[in-house]
């Protein structure tokens, strides 16, 4: 009988090629765009001051008439303290040593690997508003078995992130942003099923065993032990305190941002072009009328329109008739898309349904200490107290905050993106 390969098998020798594949995105545009804006500190926080209102006492008068009454100009102190970020690695000492022949050196695809997972996740941050919620839960989940809820995605309400930041294996909290463990702590995420549909609201989140058991609708869930405690993102500092949002408020980071009051000093707003939730289509007009109350109400002029790539697209869609050629070449894609001259950026991390126009200028990434591992003690890697094991910590301290005018920035809400 003449052998075969299954007889062979045992025989064989495994043939392993390369390294190891990437599966998931790492491409960060936001935290690289800000972090070129890096102002690096020392203290315990940030102060400095914003002028606010001008001097009222100005005004013509007739012949002899009375001089106006001595106004002053207004000033409102600003305070950006750091937020601390952390990515925690520990390998068994087995697999630091069987490490060694694999595809891959352990030590060093951890601790690339919980890097690059962090500065994801600062990405993220960067488009949030520093409470943490990541998602509205749409249907309360009262059983102590209920092992899933669902989450108000885009379609719901154009601007809802859905699933879209739940990642399989996250730890995550449920509650509200003033309680964030409120209805239940450090569920296990094992599914995440995001609607491409607009005939389907909501996506579907999974949990271990009733690991969401007691979630009431309209609260939210949270990175474990996040909320409240993230950065500062550009969702949050580009709003306008009287502009009613997804989550039926007014500012998504409350109405103290920076610990000036936007309730009360208007001019610490940015501009919001909205559409009371309603999806409608974004034409050059709108875009120009962004521009215009820029330049109008700060003297600036945008450098960067920013937007998820469904946003961008939508543009790109609805310009097509204004479309000019000026190369025999005919480029058409995003890349080549600019408007006022100014080139479309996309980023898959930023918010639905909303372009972001302004002058980056008025963006700063504060650090107190950039991202490292810690190593004060002379070593990167620490003995496991009772147990064959080592531990590593990434960290850094940082912010995003207002370093400009805010009205140097706007943002346009409610645009139409499915067709």
């Amino acid at each position: 009988m003449a052998q075969s390969l299954t007889n062979f098998d045992n025989a064989l020798k495994e043939f392993y090629e390369g390294a190891i594949r990437e599966t998931v995105n790492n491409e960060v545009i936001a935290f690289r765009e800000l972090d070129e804006s890096d102002r690096q500190w020392s203290g315990r926080r940030v102060i400095f001051p914003f002028h606010t209102s001008r001097n009222s006492g100005i005004g013509a008068r007739s012949e002899g008439g009375t001089l106006p009454d001595a106004g002053n100009q207004g000033y409102e102190q600003s305070v950006v303290s750091a937020t601390y970020q952390y990515g925690v690695i520990q390998l068994s000492g087995q697999v630091l040593e069987a490490g060694r022949n694999a595809f891959a050196d352990a030590m060093q695809e951890e601790m690339g690997a919980v890097s690059r997972d962090l500065v994801n996740d600062l990405g993220r941050q960067a488009w949030g508003d520093g409470t943490g919620r990541l998602c509205e839960v749409a249907t309360s989940a009262n059983a102590a078995a209920s092992t899933q809820i669902t989450v108000y995605n885009r379609f719901t309400a154009p601007g809802h992130n859905g699933g879209r930041y739940l990642l399989i294996n996250q730890l995550v909290d449920g509650g509200t942003t003033a309680s964030p463990e409120a209805d239940f702590s450090s569920a296990v995420i094992t599914g995440v099923t995001i609607s491409e549909s607009p005939g389907t609201t909501t996506d579907t989140i999974a949990a271990s065993g009733g690991g969401m058991s007691g979630v009431s609708a309209g609260n939210f869930l949270t990175n474990k032990d996040a909320g409240g405690v993230e950065m500062m993102g550009i969702l949050g500092l580009i709003d306008n305190f009287s502009a009613t949002n997804i989550y039926s408020s007014t500012g998504f980071a409350g109405s103290s941002v920076q610990g000036i009051n936007r309730a009360s000093v208007s001019n610490f707003n940015s501009i919001v072009l909205g559409n009371s939730s309603v999806e409608r289509i974004v034409t050059p007009q709108l875009m120009q009328k962004a521009f215009d109350r820029i330049h109008v109400e700060s003297g600036l002029e945008p450098d960067i329109i920013w937007g998820h790539h469904d946003t961008i697209r939508a543009l790109l869609e609805n310009v097509t008739a204004d479309r000019r050629y000026n190369s025999p070449e005919f480029s058409v894609g995003a890349s080549s898309l600019t408007f006022n001259g100014i080139k479309l950026t996309r980023d898959r991390q930023a918010p639905y349904n909303s372009l972001y126009v302004l002058n980056r200028s008025i963006l700063k990434m504060y650090t107190l200490s950039d991202l490292k591992f810690a190593d004060k003690d002379g070593s990167i890697l620490s003995r496991a107290a009772s147990s064959d094991a080592y531990t590593a910590f990434l960290r850094c301290y940082k912010n995003l905050g207002l370093d400009g005018n805010p009205r140097g920035g706007c943002v346009i809400r409610d645009i139409k993106v499915d067709f």
